[in-house]
């Protein structure tokens, strides 16, 4: 078996290069640190590290608990270790001897170690293709080396000095920026420049994904964590195309340059303690749109003249700070008719009774007081207003929602039906997975994906009648199968439309090979 591979630096401007290099040892900061052989999780470690560390934000000890743990707990006997070297031009690869121990002896900052056995301390970085160095530039003071065949590949640098690069099974995943890693490492490499800017539904499709899933969410935040790198605010939560800012965060303590976790916002979360996935305020696209808004002292006729050209039922009464002060609303303007005969100015009409919620609040919880309402006004952290829910609003997401697994049902029902009458219980049994057989006692107990075998063979295919090609028939069938299996688990996020369309027209097809009810 192949060892597995990790890269170690030995220091921002390799300090514990010439100790390590002597000694056979991989030597990690973190000088506030005690013995951490006691520590039998991860929760036992980020508790030592809280402690320590305490003004240190989220992301940072987050980050710097995993790194810790790697180093105690990951790291094997037989695993190879890679240093690229800051006090010369060359790279160090290898090999861990033994458990981790702790140097209370040594100086502060030198007393986290692993033994290692040098196999080579003389391979050029110019030997080394640009993937595998892109891979060896994460700020991380400890990282897995996975991708791209990089523990094979290491492992013959150690024994001939070359890189012998990637297979091509390998190269395919090189497919430049629009690879999740490539975009990772071009966050590592642009670490002292802006940050990477792009939309989250941008950022799902480097990992070739549509919807935050639960399996999707979990890919991407390991990811995240194996290369140091968080989201601002988190991908997990917000309307589709809202912006999120890709940042670099992990970087070791007692660095003598700036850390890059020093210039992040203490609301960044690193991607393990991310909220659970939820259906929040903030997924609807009108809650981050901004609102249409008058103040208290305009005139009545600019209320009107708004809400006439913009076709709205309502406006936000904002002050000169932004702050929410009210509504005004054709009710509003109705009801205040009615006590006053004439209104002059928002002031009149304002209703001031007029609700409002956080973008991170549970969406489902708010579902009754819009209904009642009408609406209710998004608010930032700063209580800003950036949004607005209409009744109109929650009816059209929750129909998006809702509409797949409608149309996948009634596929499911449609199939059921028609199996029922072709085919005998044994055909239908064959079908189902062996532990599952013996408990159908009709089509009606077949998951989606049993009749992909059920319709396999052309006899079976020929029973059912249907005019279609029967190739192009079990490849939809097997969209069908896995739009159901990505439903089943939960996302805040829509279909896409593509996908929505190729399963309206499935449903079509089978209506009208088949048009009862």
């Amino acid at each position: 078996m192949t060892s597995r591979a990790w890269l170690v630096r030995l220091g921002e401007i390799g300090q514990r290069e010439n100790i390590a290099l002597d000694k056979g040892l991989v030597i990690l900061g973190w000088s506030k640190l005690g013995d951490l052989s006691t520590c039998e999780s991860r929760t036992e470690i980020a508790a030592m590290v809280k402690e320590n560390y305490p003004g240190e934000g989220k992301a940072t000890l987050s980050n710097w608990t995993g790194q810790l743990w790697r180093f105690l707990r990951e790291i094997r006997e037989g695993d190879l270790i890679v240093c690229p070297l800051k006090t010369r031009p060359t790279v160090a690869v290898g090999r861990v001897t033994g458990p981790y121990r702790y140097q209370s002896d040594a100086d502060p900052g030198f007393r986290q170690v692993r033994p290692v056995e040098w196999l080579r301390t003389d391979i050029s970085k110019s030997a080394i293709e640009q993937d595998l160095r892109n891979s060896m530039s994460s700020l991380l003071t400890v990282c897995a080396l996975s991708r791209f065949g990089a523990p094979r590949r290491i492992a013959h640098l150690a024994e001939k000095g070359i890189d012998p690069g990637p297979t091509p099974d390998e190269m395919a995943m090189l497919e430049g920026f629009a690879t999740p890693h490539e975009l990772l490492d071009g966050v590592i490499a642009n670490s002292t420049g802006d940050p990477i800017r792009l939309t989250i539904r941008e950022f799902l499709k480097r990992w070739g994904v549509t919807r935050r899933t639960s399996e999707s969410v979990a890919r991407i935040e390991a990811d995240l964590v194996a290369k140091g790198v968080t989201t601002r605010p988190s991908f997990t939560e917000g309307w589709f195309d809202n912006v999120i800012e890709l940042l670099p965060v992990g970087e070791e303590p007692d660095s003598t340059a700036q850390a890059p976790s020093q210039s992040l916002q203490p609301d960044v979360e690193d991607a393990p303690d991310l909220p659970a996935i939820t259906l929040r305020v903030g997924v609807l696209e009108s809650a981050n749109k901004g609102v249409a808004s008058v103040r208290l002292e305009d005139k009545l006729s600019i209320a009107h003249t708004k809400m006439l050209s913009g076709k709205y039922s309502q406006l936000a009464v904002l002050d000169e700070n932004g702050t929410l002060r009210g509504a005004v609303s054709w009710e509003s303007i109705g009801k205040a008719s009615m006590r006053k005969q004439e209104l002059l100015t928002v002031s009149d009409a304002v209703d001031r009774t007029v609700g409002s919620v956080d973008h991170h609040e549970d969406l489902l919880s708010q579902v009754t007081e819009i209904y009642d309402k009408g609406y209710v006004f998004v608010c930032d952290s700063d209580k800003k207003v950036i949004g607005i829910i209409t009744a109109a609003d929650l009816t059209q997401q929750f129909g998006h929602l809702a509409r797949p697994f409608v149309l996948v049902e009634e596929a499911e029902r449609r199939l059921r039906r028609r199996a029922n009458e072709v085919f005998t219980l044994d055909e239908l049994r064959q079908a189902a997975p062996r532990h599952l057989a013996a408990k159908v006692s009709s089509a009606n107990d077949l998951m989606l994906g049993a009749y992909k075998h059920l319709l396999a063979s052309s006899a079976h295919w020929d029973r059912l009648e249907w005019p279609l090609d029967h190739e192009l028939f079990l490849g939809l069938l097997e969209l069908i199968r896995e739009v159901r299996n990505e439903l089943m688990h939960f996302a805040p996020d829509p279909l896409d439309g593509e996908t929505l369309t190729r399963v309206e027209g499935f449903i079509e097809m089978l209506r009208i090979v088949d048009p009862r009810p």
